[in-house]
């Protein structure tokens, strides 16, 4: 073979290995020019992962009506099934609470390890009488059943919570369900979840209520009602 044809060859080997040096060069461009097309293409995107959240409101309008049923509503009685959680505490018991004549008569058997308890209370003042029949008064409700049970229950608040109604006096925020039915209600430091609602006469409740508080961010006091019946 001659030295020039030798070389004419070389040079067209040569000539191709650097095509296709400048043929992968320009596929690597084109590949980082789509992941960076892709990238924006998601960071432009709407961001959908808050979407459906429910919204805090701290209007009025929605407990209107309700608040004029529980005006009109001057006897009532209410019975469920209610359970404690608290730390170191897990307790169940039954309710029952009647109202009349702008009195509350609460009667709580076999509550939180210290039996049966009848708490009556209105704008006068308050009376518990213990399991042993040692009658306890005061002036407020809450104190009274804390000073027994250990634990703060919101008696006092939960007559009007039962209702789906904020307690008067007191800044409160809420969050309706897909059925304009209040789902959360906060106030008082406590969180109060509502579901399962349900008509009971003219009015439409929720069958289960969880009201929860925290007392610090390992522990809380969690109060849970399952109505059996509402008269």
């Amino acid at each position: 073979m001659s030295p020039n044809l030798y070389r004419s060859n070389f040079s067209y080997l040569r000539f191709d290995h650097r095509r296709f040096i400048h043929c992968r060069r320009f596929v690597l461009i084109l590949l980082l020019l789509g992941m960076v097309s892709a990238c924006k293409t998601l960071s432009d995107a709407p961001d959908t992962s808050h979407q459906g959240a429910a919204t805090w409101r701290a209007d009025a309008s929605v407990f209107t009506e309700r608040e004029q049923q529980y005006l009109d509503t001057h006897q009532w009685r209410y019975s469920a099934k209610v359970g404690i959680t608290a730390p170191q505490l897990r307790e169940s018991a039954n309710i029952i609470w009647e109202y009349a004549d702008q009195a509350n008569n609460v009667r709580l058997f076999g509550p939180l390890g210290v039996g049966a308890v009848r708490l009556q209370f209105d704008q006068y003042g308050v009376e518990l009488s213990d399991n042993k029949g040692v009658l306890h008064q005061g002036h407020s409700a809450d104190e009274l059943l804390s000073d027994i049970i250990g634990w703060p229950i919101p008696i006092n608040a939960l007559s009007r919570w039962l209702f789906v109604l904020p307690t008067a006096g007191a800044t409160y925020r809420y969050q309706l369900d897909e059925n304009r039915n209040v789902a959360l209600l906060e106030q008082l430091g406590w969180r109060i979840k509502y579901s399962n609602y349900k008509s009971y006469g003219e009015q439409f409740l929720p069958r289960k209520i969880v009201a929860t508080k925290q007392l610090s961010p390992e522990q809380a006091v969690v109060v849970k009602l399952i109505a059996k019946t509402w008269h």
